[in-house]
């Protein structure tokens, strides 16, 4: 079983009350470990892309009815959505980190 910095504090339990030594050893563990891997694939994500850019185009396409049967506060918010599906699927594009910070707003 590989040693992660979760595991360690489940097992010492409460930060302030660690000696030196168990504050040395978090320390070196997290120097150590492995980085924690991400939600979801690089390939995952691809396919996150697909859909949002999918979706995007669902919803300029409703955008573009509305706009042109006269519904412009309508057309204005589905324009609005397709505008954050794309900004969604270009986050995706580049990895599941990305699109994290892209959806938390960072």
């Amino acid at each position: 079983m590989t040693l992660s910095l979760d595991l360690f504090r489940d097992k010492h339990g409460d930060p302030a009350r660690w000696c030196a030594a168990e504050i040395d050893s978090y320390l070196a563990i997290g120097e150590i470990a492995p980085p924690v891997p991400p939600l979801y694939s690089y390939s995952e994500m691809q396919e996150v892309a697909v859909e949002h850019a999918r979706s995007a185009d669902v919803q300029q396409s409703v955008a573009d009815q509305l706009a042109s049967e006269g519904h412009a506060i309508a057309a204005g918010i589905w324009y609005r959505g397709a505008q954050g599906a794309r900004e969604h699927a270009e986050a995706a594009r580049y990895g599941y980190p990305h699109y994290e910070a892209v959806l938390n707003g960072w």
